[in-house]
């Protein structure tokens, strides 16, 4: 199980203890942080970072040994929880729980194999393209509910699968970490701009290169930090006005957040992010953060709505940077800013999520 996907399990598996109901979690990792019981894969989740055969095989291997358990499982499962990516284990899985009749819930992530067209990873005129397409829809008409993580997301499928059971259950932070407490926390003494997570595929290394630099020549004393797993070429461009941290463990990462200004998010132009709320947002949320967030998306509608930062229509680092500045020197712009941010908070909290939607959506969706 890949940590986005723990991440958002662990508190669905809380919620379901509290209901009063038995949780069993099939996964490639342990998953810590529950009560609940859990059988561990022989395989572990494919990497990002192996080629695209690699991972199709690695996947394969992981979604037959989960869907073994399943089987073996079948008589004692009300229903079944899948999260996806990683897309050809969840559909393994869907299979499964089709033959085994075991009603299944399929969680969307990101959109495959829409997310893999728009990185021109594959192209949508090709069999495969079709061929995964095929598989993409026989999983939402199998399932006996879907839910995604953005508004944008639900309201795509609904488009597409009017008469499909589709609801929202959004990602956030997890309220054990980011505690009120850590608000309080003093600031670094330089104005420091944050950005953790991976800088992976669906992010432009250069902008954020761009960004500091340009900072730097406006004002020196400005500081970006970088918490994370970052391309092997990042490190040699690097600005004087950066410092690069490793991933670091959660406990550690709330802290680290909290001592900052200002959390950052640019995402490239892809039709595939107009519906994309990463998980670090939420962080930045539950870190009291303002945040710098664009292309036009569902982030920057989020952002606007609540007050919470500033948002760029398009990525323009010329703007950007002469915006931190004038964030950094506006200290009654940051105090709004802020105050929106905790008033607005704990909306975005994993466990408050995880309890109204299995309240009010789920368990009537297996009754």
């Amino acid at each position: 199980m890949p940590a986005a996907a723990a991440a958002r399990v662990i508190p669905w598996v809380e919620e379901l203890l509290n209901f009063g109901h038995d949780t069993l979690v099939f996964s490639s990792k342990s998953v810590s942080g529950n009560n609940g019981r859990v059988l561990r894969s022989f395989f572990v989740t494919p990497s990002n970072k192996s080629s695209l055969g690699k991972r199709l095989f690695q996947e394969v291997l992981l979604g037959i040994d989960l869907g073994i358990k399943i089987w073996k499982n079948r008589k004692s499962c009300k229903s079944c929880f899948i999260t996806s990516p990683p897309f050809f284990m969840a559909f393994i899985c869907a299979l499964f729980c089709k033959f085994s009749k075991v009603p299944f819930v399929f969680d969307v992530r990101d959109r495959y194999p829409r997310v893999l067209a728009d990185l021109d990873a594959i192209n949508e005129s090709t069999l495969i393209f079709k061929f995964l397409s095929f598989v993409e829809c026989w999983i939402y008409r199998n399932a006996t509910q879907i839910t995604t993580v953005t508004e944008g997301l639900k309201d795509e499928l609904k488009v597409q699968f009017p008469d499909l059971n589709i609801c929202l259950l959004r990602n956030g932070f997890d309220e054990n970490l980011f505690t009120d407490d850590l608000l309080s926390l003093p600031k670094r003494a330089n104005f420091t701009v944050v950005y953790h997570g991976r800088l992976g595929r669906f992010y432009d290394d250069a902008v954020y290169l761009d960004i500091m630099q340009l900072v730097y020549q406006l004002d020196s004393s400005i500081r970006f930090l970088m918490i994370g797993d970052f391309p092997k070429d990042f490190s040699s461009k690097r600005p004087k006005n950066l410092e690069f941290l490793p991933a670091v463990p959660l406990q550690d990462l709330s802290k680290l957040l909290n001592s900052c200004h200002l959390g950052i998010c640019f995402m490239r132009e892809l039709p595939a992010m107009k519906n994309a709320f990463p998980a670090k947002a939420y962080d930045y949320i539950g870190a009291g953060l303002s945040i710098l967030a664009g292309p036009s998306g569902e982030l920057t509608d989020m952002v606007d709505k609540m007050g919470i930062g500033v948002t760029f229509a398009k990525i323009c680092p010329q703007s950007v940077a002469h915006k931190i500045v004038e964030m950094k020197n506006n200290q009654l712009l940051r105090s709004k800013m802020s105050t929106a941010v905790k008033k607005n908070r704990m909306n975005f909290g994993r466990r408050k999520i995880a309890k109204t939607y299995f309240a009010n959506e789920f368990l009537l969706s297996v009754k």
